[in-house]
């Protein structure tokens, strides 16, 4: 069994490991700066590997001390400085160190000033990536409005790229009228991706009929500069954007993700307003000509129908003259058969009134034959109607009577009732009808009794 040592007795031992292994000291290493900052003329930072999702996959702390930072500065000036900014990827000479207290760490000791980030299998994994998810290509296939005139501006407010933008655009020589809204944007640095992101969302947030498509746009600089446009949650946001985007940044040289999922690219800022400026004027020429069409349509169409007016107004005249003439013809024609045709009309009447003398002759008699006999069954039905009739009505006059001697004021005066009568002979049916003073006279069954109200 191996004899028990401290913890500080074990670290020592790692670290005389790591620090004095030959393939850990003097290495070239690329990777991402992140947490940059300077304290005590020390240069402190972390240098991050990320995936192809753009998720750390590696870190480890690093520091430039003072003597080496100021050397490196004196060599390589303001670049340095340009060099050493979060979310480069640069080329660093390290050296491995392990600190009992400290734990593991790089010392860099020189930088590489012309190394350029791979942006070629960065953007190769990004792309990839989308085209897993079934994104890539997604807007591309969205429809540009033809023309587009109401344009979402993606861009630094003070950059020039912005300002070339917008004069190329509102000064066209065709005098067409764009609608622009800039949301800003940084755009470069590590801010990029979150700014621009941020943008797109305010532009979805607006109304879909507010725009008719978004421009991205940024002036050139450094290649180093359009890093931030190589990242996959952007790549994404754009991808999935529900307006077709324009892409113009960098020179005609660089290009980025972003311009290999646009749905269009163009080379600078000034030639994204040209693309614009260009369609809209194909759209005003080709209205245009529609325009001339349509009226060269019209002109020839009036022409032809005055032509043909013309030809009718002669054909007109001799028309008439045919009409008239075939009338007359037709007229004279039906005068002479009208003699012909009127024996025929009384002739065929004649026969008809025939026919119809004799029918009427014989329904005649065959009528009053019916007649006849109906009438010998009518005289027994009669006599029996008419007792059923007579029994049924006295029946019903008995019956009214009764009612009547029961509804009599006689009969109802009988059973205890008395009837009160005003002055004026009419019964009352309220007091309000007898004031104080009225004469009053009840009849009873028998007799009658006078009174005064009170």
């Amino acid at each position: 069994m191996n004899k028990a040592i401290t913890l500080i007795e074990l670290l020592r031992l790692l670290g005389q490991t790591i620090n004095y292994t030959p393939d850990l000291r003097n290495r070239w290493v690329i990777a991402e700066l992140s947490d940059v900052r300077l304290s005590g003329g020390h240069k402190y930072f972390s240098l991050i590997q990320k995936d192809a999702s753009g998720q750390p996959a590696a870190t480890m702390r690093a520091t430039l001390w003072a003597g080496t930072f100021n050397s490196l500065r004196n060599n390589y000036g303001e670049k340095l400085q340009q060099l050493l900014v979060n979310g480069n990827e640069v080329k660093l000479l390290c050296s491995v160190n392990f600190h009992e207290k400290y734990g593991l760490s790089l010392n860099v000791t020189d930088i590489d000033p012309e190394y350029r980030k791979d942006t070629t299998r960065v953007q190769a994994e990004i792309l990839a990536a989308l085209a897993r998810e079934g994104i890539r290509d997604c807007n591309k296939q969205l429809p540009m409005p033809w023309p587009v005139q109401k344009i979402a501006v993606i861009s630094a407010a003070g950059a020039a790229g912005y300002g070339d933008f917008m004069n190329q655009l509102m000064n066209n020589k065709f005098g067409l009228k764009f609608y622009t809204c800039l949301f800003e944007a940084t755009m470069q640095g590590v801010n990029v991706s979150r700014t621009v992101r941020d943008a797109l969302d305010a532009i979805e947030s607006t109304p879909p009929e507010l725009f008719d498509c978004i421009v991205i746009i940024r002036g050139g600089g450094a290649t180093t500069d359009l890093a931030g446009f190589d990242d996959l949650a952007l790549a994404r946001a754009v991808a999935r954007c529900s307006l077709p985007v324009i892409v113009g940044i960098g020179h005609e040289r660089d290009r980025t993700v972003l311009d290999e999922i646009a749905h269009t690219r163009v080379k600078t800022p000034t030639a994204a307003a040209e693309w614009l400026v260009n369609q809209a004027a194909l759209a005003l020429s080709k209205a245009v000509e529609l325009a001339t069409d349509i009226a060269h349509g019209v002109r020839n169409r009036l022409t032809g129908d005055m032509r043909h007016i013309d030809h009718l107004s002669q054909l007109v005249p001799v028309l008439a003259r045919t009409r008239i003439d075939n009338a007359k013809a037709r007229a004279d024609r039906l005068a002479g058969m009208l003699p012909l045709l009127v024996t025929r009309r009384v002739q065929t009447a004649s026969q008809r009134l025939d026919r119809a003398s004799h029918a009427v002759e014989s329904a005649g008699r065959q009528a009053i034959a019916r007649a006849s006999g109906r009438l010998q069954n009518v005289p027994p039905l009669l006599r029996q109607l008419i007792f059923s009739r007579m029994q049924r009505e006295t029946q019903r006059l008995n019956s009214i009577g009764e009612k009547v001697d029961l509804l009599s004021p006689r009969n109802i005066l009988a059973r205890g009732y008395s009837i009160t009568l005003g002055p004026d002979g009419k019964a009352l049916r309220s007091p309000l009808q007898a004031p104080a003073g009225t004469q009053l006279r009840t009849r009873l069954a028998e007799g009658e009794i006078t009174s005064t109200a009170n």
